[in-house]
């Protein structure tokens, strides 16, 4: 079992980094995926300019805006996604996407033992720089060889 912590000053100090802006687009693809992942089928696309769901920001993740998130434990399982909105977004329209790791932090003992949470915010913004949405991530990186016998704390 894991007893000392693995967020060394090194890991500590990617807390804040950021990628850069990235294009992304409101598309009938990401509106149809988003609609059949959470509601078990495909979105009904509006026309051009008009607000689509919220949960179409799902699909609009670009893999020029990832971080580089440190493997400190080896399996990870993804615990919350939590969207917020200044206004809706609406189909066709291009934003800016930045990436950045938010916090990362840790737990000893709990289910899994040891393990470490990795926060990450995803900030989306229109043409003239205003904060549409913001879309937060929390992945949990756990060893399965440090779970607590029963799932206890």
């Amino acid at each position: 079992m894991t007893e000392e912590s693995l967020l060394t000053d090194d890991v500590r100090a990617l807390i804040g980094a950021a990628s850069e802006a990235a294009p992304v687009q409101v598309t009938a693809v990401a509106v149809r995926r988003a609609g059949d992942v959470y509601y078990g089928r495909p979105g009904a696309v509006p026309p051009a300019g008009e607000p689509v769901p919220g949960i179409a920001i799902a699909g609009l993740e670009t893999g020029s805006t990832r971080l580089n998130i440190p493997d400190l434990m080896p399996n990870s399982v993804l615990i919350s996604n939590e969207w917020e909105f200044e206004r809706p977004l609406r189909m066709g329209e291009e934003l800016m996407a930045r990436s950045r790791l938010a916090d990362i932090s840790e737990r000893f003992g709990g289910k899994f033992g040891y393990s470490i949470y990795i926060r990450t915010d995803v900030e989306f913004s229109d043409s003239e720089g205003a904060l549409v949405a913001r879309a937060s991530s929390t992945l949990m990186q756990y060893d399965p060889r440090n779970a607590r016998e029963g799932g206890g704390e």
